[in-house]
């Protein structure tokens, strides 16, 4: 009787010890899935124009902006920086003005909020597209 209730006692034990290991993994991979690296597109922003621009963060702290004007299409790129909450991104366009500070939110890990530091009239909505 007391070998089938160490038995017992033991199965529980490894249970409740893969359980722990399995909800710790998902909490990281949520975390990690959740970043600005892919394609996003401006869904909506303050100025028009930008509406269909998209924007890729590649995994090295660089980007490529494409969008399109009166004479077609046309991209620059850019180097990005975003804190370690995913709070704030700041963007460096290469025009000369350094880096523009962005305040940011990922929803569901498919949909950005930017509202610019400096002009907290100015926002954009992208959508993930890749």
């Amino acid at each position: 009787m007391k070998t089938l209730r160490f038995i017992g006692m033991a199965i529980i034990a490894v249970i409740m010890s893969v359980n722990f290991m399995a909800c710790s993994d998902d909490d990281e991979e949520d975390k990690q899935s959740n970043t600005v690296i892919g394609t996003w597109q401006v869904t909506a922003s303050t100025y028009n124009e930008e509406i269909g621009d998209t924007y890729t963060f590649y995994s090295d702290g660089k980007g490529l902006l494409e969008w399109e004007d009166n004479d077609g299409n046309d991209s620059g790129t850019f180097k990005y920086k975003v804190n370690s909450d995913y709070t704030t991104i700041s963007i460096d366009y290469e025009d000369g003005d350094g880096y523009e500070e962005i305040c940011m939110s990922i929803t569901d890990n498919a949909l950005m909020q930017w509202t610019y530091a400096d002009e907290e009239d100015y926002k954009m909505t992208l959508k993930r597209i890749k």
